[in-house]
């Protein structure tokens, strides 16, 4: 995938939102303003996903976790899909307070998660009534739903990926108080605090999202 202004610009990373709208700390990255909408400076956002993309590979590279996040309707499904590719545990339905600060009891929902679908497998739920055997299934998918994307962490992630970290301020909170370093889509909306890596682009795009992602893949890619 080429890293360049052209591409980005096809993508519509290049789109803000208006004026009215802008966090401060997004002002060095705004290079024009039409008709009350902010329009990014290209040229930083394609520094910015390198210097991004160079991290999470870093982190890769050491064997350590990156957990991706993004919980929008619109862009959870991408975020999944590319999360998949490169084995790596993604929270795309809710971002649960605590996951981060408060891991050892999301572990526990974790671990029963595990259990469950265990004794589903081997049949040893077979011993129950089948009004029980359907509150256990509907307990099944609800652990999925919460858990099912973060099942293979077994301890707090390494990094994180996440897009519209005005979205995802909780997750973003929890990772400052962590100490966990951040890569981040945020548009002209968002807040630079706290992120280690933004990048700084349009959010709230299927299209830009996925090119962003999909470098991140592509970055990322698992070799046999």
């Amino acid at each position: 995938m080429s890293i360049t202004k052209e591409a980005l610009s096809k993508a519509g990373l290049q789109y803000g939102y208006s004026r009215t709208r802008r966090h401060p700390s997004i002002k060095p990255y705004i290079e024009a303003n039409h008709n009350g909408v902010d329009f990014i400076n290209l040229d930083k956002t394609v520094d910015q996903l390198n210097d991004a993309l160079s991290f999470l590979k870093s982190v890769q590279g050491a064997g350590k976790v990156i957990l991706f996040v993004g919980v929008k309707p619109e862009i959870r499904q991408i975020v999944k899909e590319v999360a998949l590719s490169v084995n790596a545990p993604y929270i795309s339905e809710r971002f649960i307070g605590g996951t981060l600060t408060n891991f050892p009891q999301i572990k526990k929902r974790i671990e029963k998660l595990h259990d469950l679908l265990k004794k589903k497998e081997t049949g040893e739920l077979a011993v129950y009534t089948k009004k029980e055997q359907l509150l256990i299934q509907r307990d099944i998918d609800r652990l999925d739903r919460d858990f099912g994307g973060i099942s293979s962490l077994t301890n707090i992630p390494a990094a994180i990926v996440m897009i519209d970290s005005r979205h995802e301020d909780m997750c973003l909170k929890e990772a400052k108080r962590l100490h966990i370093p951040v890569v981040a889509l945020a548009n002209t909306d968002c807040t630079l605090e706290g992120i280690e890596y933004p990048i700084v682009g349009n959010d709230g795009s299927v299209g830009s999202v996925r090119f962003v992602l999909e470098a991140m893949k592509e970055a990322l890619a698992i070799t046999a």
